[in-house]
């Protein structure tokens, strides 16, 4: 994977925030964001997209693959920061 689809599909994905989109807006959207990082566009996800992305995005099934990932690196964090508080 290109190192510019690998930051567009982060940045869609961080935008989404455990969202789901269909597979041909996630790909579009992905696509369009890649362009934008390969050509210094700033913000790489302009007003338009994330219409777009918020327009198309549903929420996932309460125990999709997405919500039990979110929960972990959720209860990850939580662990991460109890030495902290030692």
């Amino acid at each position: 994977m290109a190192l510019s689809l690998f930051a567009a599909e982060s940045i869609v994905g961080d935008y989404l925030d455990g969202r789901i989109l269909p597979a041909a807006l996630h790909n579009a959207v992905v696509q369009m964001a890649e362009a934008r990082v390969r050509d210094g566009s700033m913000p790489v996800l302009n007003e338009t997209m994330c219409r777009d992305i918020d327009a198309g995005a549903t929420a996932p099934p309460r125990w999709s693959i997405e919500s039990v990932v979110k929960a972990a690196q959720a209860r990850s964090r939580e662990l991460r920061t109890i030495p902290e508080a030692l």
